[in-house]
């Protein structure tokens, strides 16, 4: 296996109005958290394989982690649950060689949803 995948693309635009310059549009998830993922949110993971694209390149809600710089909650609404992925952004002040990655992917329930949403930035929401 590969030690990094790509995910695809972000949508820097969202961000770049938060953060300032994003040093690229690419996004990453290595071997070694695949591996944080399959042993911290095991119930996650085949979520996380069948989702995980999908939220960081549409994801329905992006909220700005306030307390760690660079990161923010990228949110996937679906029938039954939420799924969310914490993801750091590389900065303009980021060393050149690194890309927007995944830190860890787990469901978040709706109540948990909303004390995230209050206790940080919402930085968009999908109409």
């Amino acid at each position: 296996m590969k030690k990094i995948q790509s995910l695809g693309k972000i949508n820097m635009s969202i961000l770049e109005i938060e953060f300032g310059k994003i040093q690229t549009d690419d996004i990453i998830v290595t071997n070694e958290r695949i591996n944080h993922i399959k042993n911290h949110h095991p119930e996650d993971f085949e979520l996380f394989l069948r989702y995980g694209e999908s939220c960081v390149q549409n994801p329905d809600l992006i909220i700005r982690d306030i307390k760690n710089m660079g990161t923010v909650f990228m949110v996937k609404k679906l029938k039954d649950t939420n799924l969310n992925v914490v993801v750091r952004v590389v900065l303009k002040t980021d060393d050149s060689k690194l890309s927007n990655s995944v830190m860890t992917f787990y469901r978040i329930r709706e109540r948990n949803l909303k004390k995230l949403i209050e206790k940080n930035t919402l930085l968009y929401k999908k109409e």
